[in-house]
């Protein structure tokens, strides 16, 4: 009798353990708790022999219990940014916009930089409280680090996760409350084989309880700090002002001088060529042109007629 009159006081337990995982079951969503173990025999019945499949039922309809009051929902709204701009001074820019940020309460989540001092490129993720996200926004507009600054591209999004939001709200109560049913089983369970059953199912719920806490606490980081990356890149430089840059009169004599000295090495190699090759060359056809010549002439007094008496 006392093991049967223990098995009924805590049937009330198992019936608000079945409701409970009952809600939880009925909301979507990947998180939904497993069902609740059969951890008194098989056929799914209960420690006295009664079935388990208790119909889903909402808190308020549970006898002797008040209906929770209704909660105001608050819009969640996530924002991200991209902002490309040209500096003439990134660097000082970026510092610039480093202060504006902080000054207004958010942080530096992330920096990247690449290329030289003429091709700077400096890229700066920020978390920026939504609630000064416009004026830090306009701020950052006017970072000129003292130089001159073009804004290339702005992009914006925006995200609203209060159905998300409120959809994990609601089952990690769910599963709070199954939490709690577990605890008071598992205070009641007479032998080990039951305890080992309540104690898996308990670190089930204590799993999912986790991973959705993480996930809302994100969503509501997100939702607090919105995300803006800025861009800063070096402005080109114009043809006068590379000109400028790169020239200088000693680095101009020494060309003339060079240029100078070239030219004189190619006569002076020239002539070498002349006396070497071309006075040899020269003369041989000279012999060959009076060669030629006194061959013509007598050719030509051969072919001659004799003249008449």
């Amino acid at each position: 009798m006392r093991v049967a009159n223990g098995r009924l006081a805590i049937f009330p337990l198992l019936v608000l353990l079945g409701l409970s995982l009952a809600a939880c079951s009925a909301s979507s969503g990947t998180f939904a708790p497993n069902a609740a173990p059969q951890l008194y025999g098989g056929g799914g019945k209960d420690m006295a022999g009664i079935p388990t499949s208790a119909p889903a039922a909402s808190a308020a309809s549970v006898p002797g219990e008040a209906a929770a009051p209704a909660t105001v929902v608050q819009t969640m709204i996530i924002k991200t940014g991209q902002l490309d701009m040209q500096a003439s001074n990134p660097e000082a820019s970026a510092t610039q916009a480093n202060g504006i940020v902080e000054n207004a309460g958010g942080r530096v989540s992330a920096s990247s930089r690449s290329g030289d001092a003429d091709a700077l490129v400096i890229s700066v993720t920020y978390r920026i409280p939504v609630a000064k996200w416009d004026a830090t926004l306009a701020a950052i507009h006017h970072a000129t680090g003292g130089g001159t600054l073009k804004i290339l591209s702005e992009q914006i999004q925006t995200q609203d996760v209060t159905a998300s939001a409120v959809d994990m709200d609601a089952r990690l109560t769910n599963l709070r409350a199954t939490e709690q049913a577990l605890l008071g089983i598992m205070a009641r369970a007479s032998s080990i084989p039951d305890t080992l059953a309540v104690q898996s199912q308990l670190t089930t719920v204590r799993g999912q309880i986790e991973e959705i806490q993480g996930a809302r606490n994100q969503l509501g980081d997100q939702a607090d700090f919105s995300t803006l990356t800025v861009q800063f890149e070096a402005s080109p430089k114009t043809s006068t002002t590379s000109a400028a840059t790169g020239w200088s009169i000693n680095g101009t004599v020494d060309d003339a001088t060079a240029t100078l000295v070239k030219i004189g090495q190619g006569l002076a190699s020239l002539g070498v060529w002349l006396l070497i090759v071309g006075l040899p060359l020269g003369f041989g056809l000279l012999v060959l042109f009076v060669a030629y010549r006194l061959l013509r002439r007598l050719r030509r007094r051969h072919a001659e007629p004799p003249a008449t008496a």
